[in-house]
């Protein structure tokens, strides 16, 4: 769901360069412009090249052992070929891979983790918790990196989030940049532990 999400503007040479260096680090993946009214960078991963129209990813844990995943896209044979890729494990997503070897995983990639953990540990809460993922439709809509900051925007039972990350900063790391749901309030919370 995050990489076919991920994207950057490509007249911007800073976020164009931090966002192929960051892609370069991610397994199986490269860069690649599809122009719009603009040229805006995504992500190529395994072949299959990634936009904004071309799909769209939803899941609902419905108890401790099923994940009910929703998929939409305009294309149809798009739909056939992304279940093929994520059914596989194979196609496990390896990020943060030093491309360098002399060098630190990127900060930006840290945080993509704790994003992640933070989800998963909401789908797993007791019932009785507000702030629980469990039987609630969680979606990413949208990951713009550049070079100072990344806004990683999903949804929550059709309540946008948006979150803006800053891997270089040493303190205030993630912070809210709109939506007043407890949910985006305690996934922040989490990724600053």
């Amino acid at each position: 769901m995050i990489i076919s999400k991920m994207n950057s503007t490509f007249n911007d040479a800073s976020s164009r360069q931090y966002f192929i260096n960051s892609i370069q680090q991610i397994d199986c993946s490269e860069a690649y412009v599809v122009r719009y009214g603009q040229p805006i960078l995504y992500t190529k991963y395994r072949g299959m090249e990634f936009s904004d129209q071309k799909i769209t990813c939803q899941f609902v844990r419905l108890n401790e052992h099923t994940i009910d995943v929703t998929m939409e896209s305009i294309f149809e044979e798009f739909i056939k070929s992304f279940d093929s890729l994520t059914s596989t494990t194979i196609s496990r997503v390896n990020w943060g891979i030093d491309i360098r070897k002399d060098s630190n995983i990127e900060p930006f990639f840290r945080l993509l983790d704790s994003f992640v953990h933070a989800v998963h540990r909401l789908t797993l809460l007791d019932k009785d918790n507000a702030d629980i993922l469990m039987g609630k439709r969680f979606g990413i809509k949208n990951i713009h990196i550049a070079k100072q900051s990344t806004h990683l925007e999903f949804s929550v039972d059709g309540i946008v989030n948006n979150l803006v990350l800053h891997p270089f900063k040493k303190k205030g790391k993630v912070e809210t940049l709109f939506g007043n749901s407890s949910i985006a309030s305690t996934i922040v919370s989490l990724m600053r532990q």
